[in-house]
């Protein structure tokens, strides 16, 4: 009898187990779903009932394509930084909104070359699918990447005191040691030098394989070779700039530079539609859209819960979208810079800070 109501309890505490597991497991499904499906665009101004939908969509931080193993730390984690998988999840939940335009508030240094321009692809793709005006708008900064993704709107705005252009792409230093002959102890440690200098061997295959060495210099070939990949790129700004702005390739090169300008020399120039505030460049939509009556959406910015706090990780909400602060810029351009270490070692290009 004992030993039938001792299996008993195993069973039972076993079967027990396995319910509370699948009642969790179906839990955390169902809270996901609802996470997944959640409305992210709230009214914010205008007529509640009016089917007239214009979106505004703040951006702020370096532009990249995705998120890296840095941004997953928690010193991290409140950074605001433009990622280009998440922007395009955004749009398709936007999709559904049927809106009739939309505005894209962006401040931002730039990012990476890849990111910059797959980002100007889908706001066109996005604007040319749904038969849509798109505007851009900045109230601090807009440059570089910036600029080259804002080139996929009909217009530019920008807010008294912004910055806008830096219309040029930089590839990373390569720094190199010449004669190193320095013996120093400082708060890093002790660098060591010896009577003819600091010698290294790398085991390679293949030509510019150690590109960026710091212990010799370029080749003539490499310089060509590194310089002509920074102006291909280069050159496709600068054609996308005069057929979006209707400016001349000369006067690009050669009077606009990669300058940043103020909101009063960037109109004078053409890199810019207007100065206005973000509430008139809004008016100015409707009015370009014909409503008297519409209502505006922005995206909504959700706070951590207390499963995000206990699994340790933003996954359910990010604030890489919140535009309602002022940007800090300076710490920002610096974090992007050492995200993009890991690309400067694959060799790519960045229009950056």
């Amino acid at each position: 009898m004992n030993l039938f109501i001792k299996t008993f309890i195993k069973i039972f505490a076993i079967l027990s187990s396995i319910s509370i597991f699948f009642i969790v497991l179906l839990a955390l499904s169902s809270f996901f779903t609802n996470i997944e499906n959640k409305k992210i665009f709230i009214h914010t101004s205008g007529d509640v009932n009016s089917q007239n939908k214009i979106a505004v969509l703040k951006l702020i931080g370096p532009i990249l394509n995705e998120r890296s193993f840095i941004s997953d730390y928690k010193l991290f984690n409140n950074l605001n930084i433009i990622y280009v998988n998440k922007i395009k999840k955004i749009l398709n939940k936007l999709e559904s909104e049927t809106i009739k335009g939309l505005i894209i508030s962006i401040n931002s240094p730039g990012g990476s070359v890849s990111a910059s321009f797959n980002l100007y692809n889908l706001f066109n793709d996005f604007k040319i699918k749904n038969n849509i005006p798109l505007f851009f708008y900045t109230n601090e900064l807009m440059a570089s990447g910036a600029y080259w993704t804002a080139l996929s709107g009909n217009r530019i705005f920008a807010n008294y005191g912004s910055l806008i252009g830096s219309i040029g792409v930089k590839g990373p230093d390569w720094i190199y040691f010449d004669e190193p002959l320095v013996i120093s102890n400082g708060l890093l440690g002790s660098s060591v030098a010896t009577k003819n200098g600091i010698k290294k061997f790398s085991n390679i295959a293949g030509n510019s394989k150690d590109i960026y060495d710091p212990f010799r210099p370029p080749t003539k070939n490499e310089i060509i070779d590194l310089h002509n990949a920074v102006q291909n790129i280069y050159n496709d700004f600068v054609r996308e700039v005069s057929s979006s702005r209707k400016i001349e390739r000369n006067t690009i090169l050669n009077d606009i530079g990669a300058m940043i300008y103020d909101t009063k020399s960037a109109k004078e120039k053409f890199l810019i539609d207007d100065t206005a505030t973000l509430e008139r460049v809004i008016k100015i939509m409707a009015k370009h859209l014909n409503f008297n009556n519409f209502q505006v959406i922005e995206k909504e910015n959700f706070k951590s819960g207390l499963l995000e706090n206990i699994i340790g990780t933003n996954f359910l909400s990010k604030n890489f979208l919140d535009g309602s602060e002022n940007s800090q810029n300076y710490i920002i351009c610096n974090i992007a810079k050492f995200q993009l270490s890991s690309i400067i070692i694959q060799n790519n290009l960045y229009s950056g800070c």
